[in-house]
């Protein structure tokens, strides 16, 4: 089963006060407004004018906001979105 395959069958099962205590944690602020996905939605659904990002990314692959331009970089090179990579792909490009 490939990796696009597997998006749309995974789902967060983070509420809204967990995510926003995931932000203060890691020093995102709530003016970024960030919204818990719905049950039913997953991270290749992401609505027009956000971006998805896995909790992982921060914890595993040493990804901190604000984001680097070299990651960034990488990221428009690629044509990809954080959503699209694995934490462990993260953390190659960022150590």
């Amino acid at each position: 089963m490939g990796a696009c395959k597997d998006l749309s069958v995974s789902f967060s099962r983070l509420t809204q006060e967990e995510v926003e205590a995931f932000c203060m944690e890691w020093g995102i602020g709530l003016k970024f407004n960030p919204v818990a996905p719905g049950c039913d939605k997953s991270v290749d659904q992401c609505p027009s004018g956000s971006i998805a990002l896995y909790c992982r990314h921060f914890e595993f692959s040493n990804l901190r906001h604000p984001f680097s331009t070299f990651v960034l970089n990488v990221l428009e090179y690629y044509r990809v979105s954080f959503g699209q990579i694995h934490p462990n792909g993260m953390a190659r490009v960022t150590f």
